[in-house]
């Protein structure tokens, strides 16, 4: 008979695993925001501390969940690989409040360091930048789609069956969001995952008040729909175009 525990622990796993990813993301996010030091090196920076907290939160969770932590992710397998609806609306609840709690974590690190920062015009406290992404917004889409296209496109590629790079799937997908990442913006300006910046957003409209859905005229829309589109084609050109050319390749050197 499966034990509760047992059905639990794939959600756990996920929450976990992204409540890691956005400990790590954020706080090297929230360092930069506070400090006098970051200056030009904030979105190298970042996008070397967000690509080591996919790592580790992967690492956390993969050998119980498969370490999506990210509802992108989580989309793409329920459209191509069979991953059931119900069990990835469940993993997208699980990585949203994991996201969530990891903020609150983060805002208690940094306390003191937020608090010193002054609200002086209208609008959005600017601490909550610590949290959320912010951008043009359609220009902002587009850095999503992009980025989270070619994120998941690489995701594909190092956890399939026939790839050489398996074995370091963490890194090397950890690599690749640093990567994405520096080449289209940086994690100050795309998230690549829904859940890091809509469960650190509802926390900031706790913490800091409800001007941050309204921040760049109502952006928060752009880094939930742009991921979720580009992690969808790159699971798309890498299932009907990539892999299928792999697989027949692969059968040719084993001689199939």
């Amino acid at each position: 008979m499966t034990s509760l525990r047992n059905v639990a622990a794939p959600y756990w796993a996920e929450f976990i695993g992204t409540l890691v990813l956005t400990v790590v993301g954020l706080g090297i996010t929230a360092q930069n925001l506070t400090s006098s030091m970051a200056g030009k090196t904030a979105a190298l920076s970042s996008s070397l501390g967000w690509g080591l907290g996919v790592t580790l939160g992967i690492w956390t969770s993969e050998h119980v969940s498969g370490g999506h932590i990210n509802p992108a992710v989580t989309i793409a397998r329920a459209l191509f690989n069979n991953l059931s609806w119900a069990k990835a609306v469940c993993y997208i609840g699980a990585q949203t409040l994991g996201a969530f709690v990891g903020s609150f974590i983060v805002w208690v690190n940094f306390a003191s360091s937020l608090s010193s920062i002054k609200h002086k015009d209208p609008g959005m406290h600017p601490a909550a930048h610590a949290f959320i992404t912010s951008n043009d917004t359609w220009y902002g889409l587009v850095n999503e789609i992009t980025a989270t296209f070619i994120f998941v496109l690489a995701i594909y590629a190092v956890t399939d069956n026939t790839s050489n790079a398996k074995p370091i799937a963490p890194l090397a997908v950890g690599l690749a969001l640093t990567g994405a990442s520096l080449g289209v913006s940086s994690p100050l300006n795309v998230a690549v995952n829904p859940a890091r910046d809509f469960g650190p957003r509802v926390f900031a409209a706790f913490a800091y008040g409800l001007d941050v859905f309204a921040d760049h005229k109502f952006y928060f829309w752009v880094p939930v729909v742009g991921p979720i589109v580009g992690g969808a084609l790159g699971a798309f050109v890498y299932e009907w175009l990539v892999k299928r050319d792999a697989e027949y390749h692969h059968n040719l050197e084993e001689g199939a």
